[in-house]
């Protein structure tokens, strides 16, 4: 339970993180496997896939634990009884819909934000799924573009950036020169990963360190004391708009170091740690960060994917308890001319009404 001067703390960081963003667009051994991971290892194919399969969000009439969550005295109860009555509602629909075909599998379940699953299944199946009595509602796993990032150009000058950058800009400074630095608020950065090798997050800072490590497999760099937790959700092959339909398919593991260079941006700008010679702090330099990976080396992710990543940021040891939640998370999303993600908005708003502020 936070004090009031515990909220307050929360509240400015998150504060400062959002602006952030506008300006630039429970530590686990990396030898343990995560129960996110575990629960994928087990039940993703990677057998060869082709055009005639879809990727489904399949929800469910019971409402998801952090739908209908208790607040007493700052903390979130979670109904126990709720818990059981969806693992078992979610294991009879997984029965019926095996029962259609032996093709259909289950790419992801969702408790916390959705109480719901993502089913791989043939395209025939379609109107089949949504006739079963079990089901609420369901979509088509729509997706999201990968957010670009951009080289300085000479024109930027050194020092000048010391004196003319964005913790200066918004007043981040200020307020870590009073304390507000971020100790002890966890932020999830949901994006392409976080390269823990880099300097600003405690890394060896060399071409050399990253280049050695191998993203599919697990790594003694991570996590470390800056980027202290995190998942791969996807893995190095996956793009949701890959003309090639097996590499729409997750392959999760638990090395999520960005192969992109987006999501270490943002890590930097939220809580990387400067120099004051060739960089400068984050807005909260002490928020110990999590690398929630939802892209792979190239291509587009999806909201079966986001909706996994805010699943992990709700309660990343897959307890059926959100004590370890996320206080902050960040999403650099988009889409051009998209379709409503309507699920993936109601897994938003159920993760903010479990206590994480979205970004």
């Amino acid at each position: 339970m936070k004090s009031k001067i515990g909220v307050t703390v929360t509240s400015s960081i998150a504060q400062i993180i959002v602006l952030a963003t506008i300006l630039t667009s429970c530590t686990q051994s990396s030898n343990e496997l995560n129960p996110h991971l575990k629960l994928a290892k087990n039940i993703i194919s990677t057998r060869a896939q082709n055009s005639t399969q879809f990727i489904a969000i399949v929800k469910l009439k019971n409402p998801a634990l952090l739908e209908t969550i208790q607040k007493q005295n700052g903390r979130v109860d979670i109904d126990k009884k709720l818990l059981a009555e969806i693992i078992k509602e979610q294991d009879n629909a997984i029965t019926s819909l095996k029962a259609l075909s032996s093709e259909v599998q289950i790419v992801f379940r969702y408790k916390m934000v959705l109480n719901a699953i993502a089913v791989l299944a043939p395209i025939e199946l379609a109107d089949k799924i949504k006739e079963l009595g079990i089901i609420a509602y369901s979509e088509s796993s729509g997706t999201f573009e990968r957010p670009q990032t951009f080289e300085l150009t000479n024109s930027v000058k050194m020092p000048t950036f010391l004196q003319r950058n964005s913790a200066k800009f918004i007043g981040a400074e200020k307020l870590n020169l009073l304390g507000i630095t971020g100790k002890g608020i966890k932020v999830g950065i949901i994006d392409t990963g976080i390269d823990y090798t880099h300097s600003m997050f405690m890394g060896e800072g060399t071409e050399e360190a990253y280049k050695a490590i191998d993203p599919k497999v697990s790594s003694a760099a991570f996590p470390n004391k800056r980027v202290v937790g995190g998942i791969d959700l996807v893995g190095t092959d996956y793009d949701a708009a890959s003309p090639d339909f097996q590499n729409h398919i997750p392959n999760p593991d638990m090395n999520p170091l960005d192969e992109a260079g987006h999501g270490t941006h943002v890590a930097g700008t939220v809580a990387g740690r400067g120099d004051n010679i060739n960089t400068y702090n984050g807005m909260a330099p002490e928020a110990d960060l999590y690398a929630i990976k939802v892209f792979g080396a190239n291509g587009s992710t999806s909201d079966s994917v986001v909706i996994a990543a805010l699943e992990y940021a709700a309660d990343p040891n897959a307890d059926g308890a959100n004590d370890d939640e996320m206080d902050v998370v960040n999403l650099s999303l988009g889409s051009s001319y998209g379709n409503p993600h309507i699920l993936y908005a109601e897994a938003i708003k159920n993760l903010v009404n479990g206590g994480t502020v979205v970004v």
